[in-house]
């Protein structure tokens, strides 16, 4: 069986006609898979949004409960109970209970001072 052999120009345009269809269909592959990678990154970002926006919501919900379970933790304190008493009786954690405990010097958060365009009023000005 004989079979033609092109050469010169025809060669020249069969093969890159080839190349191109096989560039074509990897460049077709990958642009599925960057479409999926897109796809599944935009699902992400979208959940971790939501969990960042209810956890917000949460800790202002918790703060009344909180600081209603860091007051029993203190007066349980201030009643004699050891740290040790103290996760006995309440289920909370060693850590947890220093915590509660270690904020007796600040029981309440300092505010802010004034933005720096405020002018700020007192016996000191």
């Amino acid at each position: 069986m004989n079979v033609a052999r092109r050469t010169g120009a025809s060669a020249r345009t069969l093969a890159l006609t080839k190349a191109q269809e096989a560039v074509a269909l990897r460049d077709a592959e990958r642009i599925k898979r960057e479409k999926q990678l897109e796809a599944t990154l935009a699902d992400y970002y979208q959940a971790q949004g939501e969990v960042e926006r209810i956890r917000v919501e949460a800790d202002v919900a918790v703060a009344p409960f909180e600081a209603t379970i860091r007051e029993a933790v203190r007066s349980l304190d201030r009643l004699g109970e050891t740290r040790a008493g103290i996760v006995g009786l309440t289920g909370l954690s060693l850590p947890r209970v220093r915590d509660y405990l270690s904020e007796i010097a600040s029981p309440m958060p300092v505010p802010d001072a004034p933005p720096a365009s405020m002018p700020s009023v007192g016996p000191w000005d």
